[in-house]
C-alpha cells in the first residue's frame, strides 16, 4: 500500500484485549511521524460522553442490556467520525484508529447479537477503512499479557470463554480491507509484519 504525504489514509487496528494492537498502532504512528507524515492516533470508545459510559460499564459486574450497550458504541462513533476522523482525513492526515465497528460486531456478537447485522448498521453512516489489521493470538496468551501488564482488568470484556467467542468472530470476518496478522511473536516482530504492508513515498 503506497503512503503519500498529505494524502489521507484511514488505518484501523483490531484484536482481542491483550493482542498488542494499541502498542503496535502507536509504533506505526511514531514511524510515520518520523518520516514526515501528518498523523492522528485515536481510540474507540472515544472520550465523548458515550465513550465514558462504555468504559464505566466495562468494569461493572452486571452487564446492561446488549442493545443498549451497542447503542452507546454507535452514538460514540457518530461523534468520533464527525469531530475527529472526518476532519483529520479532510486535512490530509493518516488516521490510525484503535478499535472500530468490527469490535462491535465481534464483542457484542459474542453476547448473542448478529455480527453482520451490527456491522451493517454501522456501515449506514461509518467510513470504511483503507486497511484494517486484526492482530490474532490465542486467548490464553492475551490474558497472560493483560495479567502481567495491567493493574486492572475489565470484568465484562476479558473473561476467557467470552474472548474465545470474540476471537472466533474476528477470524470469521470477511471484508476486503482486512488483513489478519499473526500475533504469536514479540511486539517488534508483529510490527515488522505490519511495516511490510506500507510503501512510504
Amino acid at each position: 500500500m503506497k503512503v503519500k504525504k498529505n494524502i489521507p489514509l484511514f488505518i484501523v487496528f483490531e484484536g482481542i484485549d491483550g493482542s498488542g494492537k494499541t502498542t503496535i498502532s502507536k509504533m506505526l504512528q511514531d514511524m510515520l511521524d518520523k518520516s514526515g507524515y501528518k498523523t492522528l492516533w485515536l481510540r474507540e470508545p472515544s472520550d465523548s460522553i458515550w465513550g465514558k459510559k462504555i468504559r464505566e460499564l466495562a468494569n461493572l459486574k452486571d452487564a446492561i442490556p446488549i442493545e443498549e450497550e451497542l447503542n452507546y458504541f454507535i452514538e460514540d462513533r457518530r461523534i468520533d467520525l464527525k469531530n475527529n476522523i472526518v476532519p483529520a482525513l479532510k486535512d490530509g492526515k493518516i488516521v490510525i484508529l484503535d478499535r472500530y465497528y468490527y469490535s462491535n460486531g465481534c464483542y457484542q456478537g459474542a453476547r448473542g447479537l448478529d455480527v453482520n447485522k451490527i456491522i451493517e448498521k454501522n456501515l449506514e453512516f461509518a467510513l470504511t477503512p483503507d486497511v484494517t489489521f486484526i492482530i490474532d493470538l490465542p486467548v490464553d496468551i492475551a490474558l497472560d499479557r493483560i495479567k502481567n501488564n495491567r493493574e486492572e482488568t475489565a470484568i465484562l470484556f476479558e473473561k476467557k470463554d467470552y474472548l474465545e467467542k470474540v476471537r472466533n468472530n474476528y477470524l470469521n470476518l470477511s471484508f476486503p480491507e482486512i488483513k489478519v496478522i499473526d500475533g504469536n511473536d514479540s511486539i517488534a516482530g508483529v510490527f515488522a509484519k505490519i511495516k511490510t504492508v506500507f510503501d512510504l513515498i
